[in-house]
This record gives structure tokens, C-alpha cells and sequence, in this order.
């Protein structure tokens, strides 16, 4: 099959719930449905990863050969799309009914909260992700936010696509964060017990002021390199701040 009908595949897929049901064609009954391939494909990557989700590992999990699912989907890369879309109809965008900036703070906490609960998102290229009914809808419930202001489209596009970029960030450092504890077995404070003394013994006294003054700070607030939670509130209001010329203060 041809990049091109992958393409013309993948959007058949997606939007599988939308068009004329197939009459049904004689022969073995199906022994998996594609939603089913795609709940299990998320559970998996859920649990181990994007980079563990090959099509062998999920047909061991549906009990068929790996050759059945590409009678369902032709590349993996078709069912990643089909499963990114499947988690965005899981996470309704929040009604436009207060204040714009309030609107966008909702928008952004549910995006977060997505990345958290599924991290292999991150993961999954974000170019040229086709529109699938649940990421349209999601576009369309974002767009009504801003729908009320006196801005051009293409301006109302870049604000989404910043705020989606300021989530995405926070979000690998959250997850960073949690995987660098569950990797070494230690807790940020007692990684820092260690690596401390160490450091002190090899800069030298007086060369990185700055850095010296201000990492204390944090690190005596925090007990740990950094505090995504609290950056993202922090980072949150700023960049609502920085859209006040466009979004208003209300």
C-alpha cells in the first residue's frame, strides 16, 4: 500500500463511526474489531511506552497473528492517530461560560492532565495528525473560547498552539521528574544528600555566584531540581498575562 492510500486510509478510519456501515462480506467472522485494537493499543502504551507498542505485542495481547491486524490498519503509525484521537474524546475541552483567560486556564489543565495520565502522548509526532472527529471536536470546543474577540483567526490559531506548546513542555518535565525517581530508586531530596557534597568539593568557591545563590533558593523551597507543579501555575498566569492585549482581563 502507497504512503498516499495510508493517508486516504487513515482518515477512512477515523472518521469509521461517521460513514454508511460496510454490508457485511461472507467469510470467517472478524475476531477483533478495530476500537478493540485501539483500546488495547492504548493500555499498552499506557503501561509501557510508546517505543514497546509494536503491532507483535499487541496481536499477542488480542490473541491473533500480527499479520491479522494490518487487515485492520496498515502501519502502525495509521493506529498511534487513531489511538491519539480515541484519548481526546476521553477529555471533553471545558464549555466557554466564564472569562476568556479563565476559559484557556481550564483548556490548559485539561491538556495537562492528559499528558500526565497518558505520557507516551508526548511521544507521538504531533505534525500532520489528521483530524479526526474527537481532535476536531476538541479544536472547535477551543475555538468557541475565543470565538467573542476581536482577533483574526490566525491569531486566534497561534494562541492555541502556544498555550498546547507551554503544556507539552511542563508536562515531559513532570513526567521527567517521576521517572528520574522511579529509575534510581532515591527520592529527589535523597539524590541531592548524595550529589551535594559532591558538587561542593569540585566547583570552586565564588565562580558561579549567581547560579550558587538562586539554585539555593529553589532547591531549599523545592527539595528536588525543580517543581513542574508549581511552574506551571507560575508559567500559566504569565502567559495569560502576555495575551491580555488579545484575550482582555475580564
Amino acid at each position: 500500500m502507497s504512503t498516499a492510500e495510508d493517508a486516504r486510509t487513515l482518515v477512512r478510519l477515523l472518521w469509521r463511526g461517521s460513514a454508511e456501515p460496510e454490508v457485511p462480506k461472507r467469510g470467517p467472522r472478524q475476531r477483533v474489531t478495530v476500537d478493540e485494537m485501539v483500546a488495547k493499543a492504548i493500555s499498552l502504551a499506557d503501561d509501557r511506552g510508546l517505543n514497546a507498542l509494536s503491532m507483535r505485542a499487541l496481536a499477542a495481547e488480542l490473541g491473533v497473528g500480527p499479520m491479522t491486524l494490518y487487515t485492520y490498519v496498515p502501519t502502525r503509525d495509521v493506529l498511534v492517530a487513531l489511538m491519539v484521537d480515541h484519548v481526546a474524546g476521553d477529555s471533553p475541552m471545558p464549555s466557554s461560560t466564564t472569562t476568556v483567560r479563565e476559559s484557556l486556564a481550564s483548556v490548559a489543565r485539561v491538556l495537562r492532565a492528559e499528558y500526565l495520565a497518558h505520557p507516551w502522548l508526548l511521544d507521538a509526532n504531533p505534525w500532520r495528525q489528521v483530524l479526526g472527529p474527537h481532535r476536531l471536536t476538541r479544536y472547535e470546543r477551543q475555538l468557541e473560547v475565543l470565538e467573542s474577540l476581536d482577533i483574526s483567526d490566525l491569531d486566534r490559531d497561534h494562541i492555541l498552539a502556544l498555550l498546547v506548546a507551554f503544556v507539552t513542555g511542563n508536562a515531559r518535565d513532570a513526567l521527567a521528574a517521576g521517572a528520574a525517581a522511579t529509575v534510581s530508586g532515591m527520592t529527589d531530596a535523597q539524590w541531592w544528600e548524595v550529589v551535594a557534597p559532591e558538587l561542593d568539593a569540585v566547583i570552586p568557591d565564588g565562580k558561579f555566584p549567581l547560579s550558587e545563590r538562586v539554585g539555593t533558593a529553589a532547591g531549599e523551597r523545592h527539595q528536588a531540581p525543580g517543581a513542574p507543579d508549581e511552574v506551571f501555575d507560575f508559567g500559566l498566569v504569565c502567559l495569560l498575562d502576555g495575551l491580555e492585549p488579545l484575550i482582555g482581563d475580564d
